[in-house]
């Protein structure tokens, strides 16, 4: 077989591990939602603690392999691995886009949406130039050095993935970035509730008794008619907001807006894990709080109760894989200044900047 083909077919394979882990390795936390909606799809919910540690081990290797084929490191190791892995997703990805649903397969994390079918597609065609590779390649001896890159491009791939679960992710792929205008977004999420049931009002046409729909907010309804019947609800198709599922409540009630709309800074605590509140994690909230107690906002996942016990002051509820896509960390702290993320922070990592 050509060296050509052989480069090329290393090449292409490489390079789409290389993306696929890195997106993965900049943010495994964020790669730990995708996999926990596949454990939970293939009924291994007993795995689900270890959905963290799954998405480290993908992302890891994933790139180590992109990098090793790319290098010409072990050639034959790394693109038989490639295949391996091509082959298993092949067929998880034809469940998923056949007898077990499951939406968008994560398998470049939230920087490229793919559908289970496109995802398919993907994995049938790189397959192929895979196992062209690894055919390739059986004979081909290691190149010099290749010990030394096979380390480095492990400890490099695993470093990366320390580092963003140490820290907020490298590069945030999800909705709730820095930069984002949160009141802008929520409001317009909010908006299109409202708008996607039209109320419909019936009156009886007092000359030709024929019975008229109007929606309630037509001009003509109590002007033209006033022969009032019965009226009733359709529910309109709309996109689903990316920012629909972002709601706090307080004793049940609804306080989205009522925080998004408050004026200057305000620093979100957020706690995803009321169990991570304690030792440095539970003294550096309570500073926090000491130190801004007008322009503090405790959000939790957990027990509201518990966590309101332990820091001392009342506590919002937000939806835990919201919470977890708008901050990584189990205890972090979120800067919004008049609605917009400013900054996200592991909370041992912030510093007061104001």
């Amino acid at each position: 077989m050509g060296i050509a083909v052989r480069h090329i077919a290393s090449f292409v394979v490489g390079l789409t591990f290389i993306f696929s882990g890195f997106v993965k390795s900049v943010d495994p936390v964020g790669t730990s939602i995708f996999v926990e909606k596949y454990l939970a799809t293939y009924g291994l919910e007993s795995l689900l603690p270890a959905s963290v540690a799954i998405g480290v081990v993908l992302g890891t290797v994933e790139l180590m392999l992109g990098l090793m084929l790319v290098c010409g490191a072990y050639r034959k190791v790394a693109s038989f691995g490639a295949m391996l892995f091509l082959f298993v997703f092949t067929i998880v990805t034809l469940l998923s886009a056949t007898i077990l649903p499951i939406g968008d397969c994560g398998c470049f994390g939230d920087a490229v949406k793919l559908t289970p079918w496109q995802t398919f597609g993907k994995n049938v065609i790189l397959l192929p130039l895979a196992f062209v590779a690894w055919l390739s390649s059986r004979r081909v001896a290691p190149q010099r050095y290749s010990m030394e890159a096979t380390i480095v491009v492990a400890l490099l791939s695993l470093m990366l993935n320390l580092a963003s679960l140490r820290f907020q992710p490298l590069v945030d792929f999800l909705h709730y970035k820095v930069g984002v205008n949160l009141r802008d977004e929520v409001q317009k999420s909010y908006d299109a509730e409202a708008n996607s049931v039209v109320v419909y009002l019936q009156f009886r046409d007092k000359t030709t008794g024929e019975i008229i729909a109007l929606p309630s907010d037509d001009p003509r309804c109590w002007t033209e008619y006033d022969d009032y019947v019965d009226s009733y609800s359709v529910a309109q198709s709309v996109e689903q907001s990316p920012f629909a599922d972002f709601r706090l409540f307080a004793d049940g009630d609804d306080v989205t807006l009522s925080l998004l709309n408050a004026e200057g800074q305000m620093l979100w605590v957020t706690i995803f894990d009321a169990d991570a509140l304690v030792g440095s994690r539970l003294r550096a909230v309570q500073r926090i709080i000491d130190s801004h107690p007008d322009d503090v906002v405790v959000v939790t996942s957990d027990s509201v109760e518990r966590v309101s016990t332990l820091v001392g002051v009342s506590c919002y509820a937000m939806d835990a894989m919201t919470l977890r896509s708008l901050v990584r960390s189990k205890v972090g702290v979120v800067v919004v200044e008049d609605g917009v993320i400013v900054d996200k922070w592991n909370v041992l990592d912030f510093q007061d900047r104001s």
